[in-house]
């Protein structure tokens, strides 16, 4: 039997884990945490960072029975498996152009202002103090960020200047290479976009409309897609896509995007990353579209072709489940009740009674998260408020929906 070497173990990476065993693959769960939840269903585990390239090559060099690497969900493993593809003989189907675009956000503002397509004013530095200065040439609101952090750590939307200096210090705390970016925010929906790429071009897009924390996050706590957008400004995604995509000279497999589009229809993208998206976004695309993003990603990774068989669009919704306060999590009830709900599809609890919790300010503070099916937005909504109902999280003393 063939091993797929699955780089994060995350909670995003779990349905990487299932779709690879279902394809008939064992796979190895590489992360330094052997807590992290992919560790427990993979068939083998590494305990190394994903970005230790070189430790990871000497442990699975020996080795005869690898099919293939896949770094779902993750930007920062992606030079590591540039790297194992290359020196292990294995499918190779990232440029290191991708690859640079998709860890570092100023090489893709960089790459996308020398495109032409549209894009909006943008800084970067990795001194906070010079950056809170030259910001005061920008239009407000901006967003301020790491440039190459990922999971919405270290992210602040800043309405003022005076705001500037602390959240480019956040900011810094969060960047492994210390860079900080401040962009001009652009208004309008929201949409993650979730791609299959063969031959350099898009040959499936699926869009979902997002909805943001309050300010000053920016965190994703809903996707809900079909996104409803008019089909020429999803014409207009989905030629910016096959620019881009020539651009980064990636002609093979997943591709996640952040986009904005404008109330006048015009796309713009903030970011991008050449491999499956998180929040869910593959569960929904399957339910919605009937086209597995997760299964086309390991087909590309092991160099066997990729099948897409879409249906009409369903509507579906992904939430987030996350804690109103900080505290202790001493129970959880109603998740069976919950299960059971009609246009219930999928209900993940990651929390455990004893853990410690916050409010959703990162990625990594969801206690979980529910998948919706109906027949329209009313019936994903009313699917909503009954799990809402139904499932309930006590924090210390005090029970939260």
């Amino acid at each position: 039997m063939k091993t797929l070497v699955v780089l994060g173990a995350a909670d995003g990476a779990l349905s990487t884990y299932r779709i690879a065993a279902e394809m008939g693959y064992r796979t190895i769960a590489v992360d330094r945490s052997a807590a992290a939840p992919g560790v427990a269903v993979a068939d083998e585990y590494v305990p190394l960072s994903t970005r230790d390239a070189d430790g990871i090559q000497r442990a699975l060099a020996p080795r005869g029975d690898l099919a293939g690497v896949i770094a779902p969900c993750s930007d920062i493993a992606l030079p590591t498996l540039l790297q194992l593809t290359r020196v292990l003989g294995l499918p190779v189907h990232l440029s290191e152009t991708a690859v640079r675009a998709s860890v570092d956000k100023t090489v893709l503002r960089s790459m996308l202002d020398g495109l032409g397509v549209s894009s909006y004013r943008w800084i970067a530095s990795h001194d906070p103090r010079e950056i809170a200065e030259r910001a005061r040439g920008l239009r407000f609101p901006v967003v301020v960020k790491p440039a190459d952090a990922q999971g919405g750590r270290g992210v602040t939307r800043c309405e003022s200047p005076e705001q500037i200096l602390a959240a480019a210090q956040a900011a810094k705390e969060r960047a492994y290479g210390g860079g900080i970016l401040v962009e001009e925010e652009i208004r309008g929906t929201h949409c993650g976009c979730e791609c299959v790429i063969e031959g350099g071009r898009v040959v499936f897009m699926a869009m979902t409309r997002r909805t943001l924390s309050p300010p000053p996050l920016t965190l994703t706590t809903a996707h809900a897609m079909p996104a409803g957008l008019p089909p020429e400004v999803e014409r207009a995604c989905r030629r910016l896509v096959n620019r881009v995509c020539g651009l980064l000279g990636y002609r093979r497999g997943p591709l996640n995007l952040d986009l904005v589009v404008t109330p006048g229809g015009e796309p713009y993208l903030i970011e991008l990353g050449v491999r499956t998206g998180g929040n869910g976004i593959d569960d929904l695309t399957r339910i919605c579209h009937g086209v597995d993003p997760v299964r086309a990603a390991v087909r590309a990774a092991v160099g066997e072709p990729i099948e897409l068989r879409p249906h009409i669009p369903r509507p579906v919704m992904w939430k987030v489940l996350a804690a109103e306060q900080a505290g202790r999590l001493v129970s959880v009830s109603g998740a069976e009740r919950a299960r059971a709900l009609p246009g219930v599809a999928e209900l993940v609890i990651l929390a455990r009674p004893g853990q410690q919790v916050r409010p959703y300010r990162e990625v990594s503070d969801k206690l979980g998260w529910v998948v919706l099916r109906g027949d329209s937005v009313a019936a994903l909504d009313a699917a909503a408020a009954a799990v809402s109902r139904t499932l309930r999280f006590t924090v210390a003393s005090h029970v939260l929906h």
